[in-house]
């Protein structure tokens, strides 16, 4: 037996992997096990999920999970969490992430269903993740609430992509297991064991009532149960779970939830969109609906209202859900319910099953609060086309877009504060923000993953907006990654009308914006690299520092016309992690890896004046090879 492995095949605490040293288990599940783990050589904390040993003998399996870890690196999405690295160490597959800290959705819906508007905020977020990978034809296959991490100001992330499944490939492991959840299951998964995007779709819209309701779709008191519902039982509706959802969220369960999946929302944007209508559109409960006859009853069990509850109205007949035209990327499935039959037999059981829930009457929604706070309402965002990161056009950049946003503010001694959601429009891949008013200008930094160079990044996502007399606010939307990327793209937001505040976070729960001590490395500076072979280099650069409003990350990006450093701040220091490949002047290509810290300069000062750090250098290709270690000063010269 290796050392440090039990003979389950699970890891013992402290035990080496690779560059990486297990630290504590976070949790264990069917698929392997993930760990907080310390990278050794960057010199950070990573969460660590390690794949059960039998699976790497799968050589089907271990070339899809590459696959896939790869297509799941180069997302571009703020709520992917972004990855770091994968492979295999020691017959294990690995893949290595940000550490998140927060709770799994699964473990806040314990406490109960939330109010729709907080719901909704969620699932439009994970929606903007989903859509992102289906997009490069990457299903997640397994959308559930304990694959949804909550973090602060219930910023939501998806995760374990790693079981994803690239479109058109089949449903079961080699070994015939089924990929994903019975209670979010898809009914042409189990007819056929086939999915798309759609399965998703369905997924996400089961979350959503959840969500609403604190409790799954099709409960069931056994696993057949849940089977035949999702097969052949009408969609429920949350509104007769629970009063304070609108009964127009019902059509949005039944359109997410239907059999046939040409009949489900085309993307699960559509969803989302549809979700935030039906909290922002008043509607009224029907008119003169008939009272059920005192103590009638079909034999079946019956939900009965609490005490002082609106009488119930009869038990709901199923929504009609228009069918949408099938849609050309899509190919038209039917549900098969004698698959029903074959279902049962396999797991050893009856199928059958029963719903009966009463329906509340509803109060006519009051008026939505009024619009108030210097930046609240709906908001057409214009963007100009990209440019480098000092606002040099870049040929053939792409053509300037729009996008809708969401705003509510609120002004409280210690500043004002907003926050916003996109409704519509890609052209930043950011979904939600929190604006802070620094110094006359609205501020906003977000962070997700991205590709640069081919190579998976993060991305720090940065808006800084001044106000004008018109209500107009003008300023530059930028997008810097930690592997030396960037863009910028000039923008201006116009007010077009109000919102219904109540459909977004309350800016006045925010807590304070955290000034940061790495906020003082700003303006000129001249920096000179000293290598231990004696080569010396020299350059002149601008930099900016952008940190997320907790102050406990930082981008400091380092440009000129001609290059760009980015140093990461964290944890009293900076971190320069490049990897990059370049022509050699003689033909060839070469690999260079400079890896370097640059500690907090105490005591804090501002601005900083010099900022000295250590490093190494490896190249590698057809260009100078050797491993070097250097010396790295940054000599401040002026604003």
């Amino acid at each position: 037996m290796e050392p440090g492995h039990t003979a389950a095949g699970s890891v013992a605490e402290g035990t080496p992997f690779g560059r990486y040293r297990l630290v504590e288990l976070l949790g264990r599940g069917g698929m392997g096990e993930v760990w907080r783990a310390y990278d050794t050589v960057m010199d950070r904390v990573v969460a660590l999920k390690l794949l059960l040993a039998n699976v790497a003998e799968d050589p089907a399996y271990v070339e899809r999970f590459r696959r896939e870890a790869h297509a799941a690196a180069s997302l571009d999405e703020p709520h992917v969490i972004p990855i770091y690295d994968f492979g295999e160490i020691d017959g294990r597959l690995y893949v290595t992430m940000r550490l998140i800290e927060g709770r799994d959705l699964h473990d806040v819906l314990a406490q109960g269903p939330l109010e729709p508007a907080r719901a909704i905020a969620i699932i439009d977020q994970i929606a903007s993740a989903l859509h992102a990978a289906h997009r490069v034809g990457l299903i997640h296959r397994d959308v559930k609430p304990s694959n949804i991490l909550i973090a602060e100001h219930d910023f939501a992330y998806l995760i374990d992509f790693g079981i994803a499944h690239a479109a058109g490939e089949a449903g079961l492991t080699s070994t015939g297991a089924v990929i994903g959840t019975w209670a979010y299951m898809a009914p042409e998964r189990l007819n056929t064991g086939q999915a798309d995007a759609r399965a998703d779709i369905y997924a996400l819209a089961c979350v959503l009532y959840e969500c609403l309701t604190g409790s799954r779709p099709f409960p069931g008191d056994s696993l057949e149960q849940q089977l035949a519902a999702h097969l052949a039982s009408p969609p429920p509706r949350p509104s007769t779970q629970t009063n304070t959802v609108p009964t127009a969220l019902d059509t949005v369960i039944a359109t997410g939830m239907a059999k046939d999946p040409d009949q489900r929302y085309a993307t699960t944007i559509e969803l989302a969109d549809a979700a935030r209508a039906a909290i922002t559109t008043p509607l009224h409960p029907p008119a003169g609906a008939a009272q059920p006859t005192a103590g009638a009853t079909d034999g079946s069990d019956t939900q009965l209202a609490p005490t002082g509850a609106a009488p119930a109205l009869p038990p709901p007949t199923p929504l009609e859900v228009t069918p949408s035209p099938p849609r050309p990327r899509w190919r038209r499935r039917r549900v098969v319910i004698p698959a029903l039959l074959a279902i049962a037999v396999l797991i050893g059981g009856g199928v059958f099953a029963a719903v009966n829930v009463s329906q509340r009457h509803k109060p006519t929604p009051a008026a939505p609060p009024p619009n108030t706070g210097p930046f609240t309402g709906i908001y057409t965002a214009n963007f100009g086309p990209e440019t480098d990161i000092d606002g040099k056009p870049w040929e053939g950049a792409a053509p300037a877009a729009i996008e809708t946003w969401a705003v509510r503010s609120v002004c409280r001694p210690g500043g004002c504060v907003a926050t916003a959601s996109r409704r519509s429009g890609q052209a930043t891949s950011v979904s939600t923000l929190v604006f802070d008013d620094v110094g006359g200008r609205w501020l906003a930094v977000g962070l997700g993953s991205g590709t640069c160079d081919n190579a998976p990044t993060e991305r720090w996502r940065v808006f800084i907006l001044q106000p004008y007399p018109d209500g107009t606010l003008s300023g530059d939307y930028t997008s810097t990654a930690s592997n030396n990327c960037s863009n910028k793209l000039a923008v201006s937001f116009t007010r077009t009308g109000d919102v219904d505040v109540t459909s977004l976070p309350d800016p006045a729960a925010q807590p304070p914006r955290v000034v940061s001590a790495a906020q003082a490395l700003h303006g000129h500076y001249h920096e000179t690299t000293t290598f231990a072979n004696g080569h010396k280099q020299e350059g002149d650069y601008a930099v900016r520092t952008d940190c997320l409003r907790t102050g406990d990350r930082c981008m400091s990006y380092f440009h000129n016309p001609d290059a760009a450093k980015a140093l990461v701040f964290g944890d009293g220091k900076w971190i320069r992690d490049f990897d990059h490949d370049m022509p050699c002047r003689g033909g060839g290509t070469g690999h260079t890896n400079a890896t370097a810290r640059y500690p907090l300069p105490q005591p804090p000062q501002d601005p900083i004046t010099l900022l000295i750090g250590h490093g190494h250098q490896e190249q590698t290709g057809t260009c100078d090879v050797g491993s070097w270690g250097f010396d790295d000063t940054f000599v401040r010269t002026g604003d």
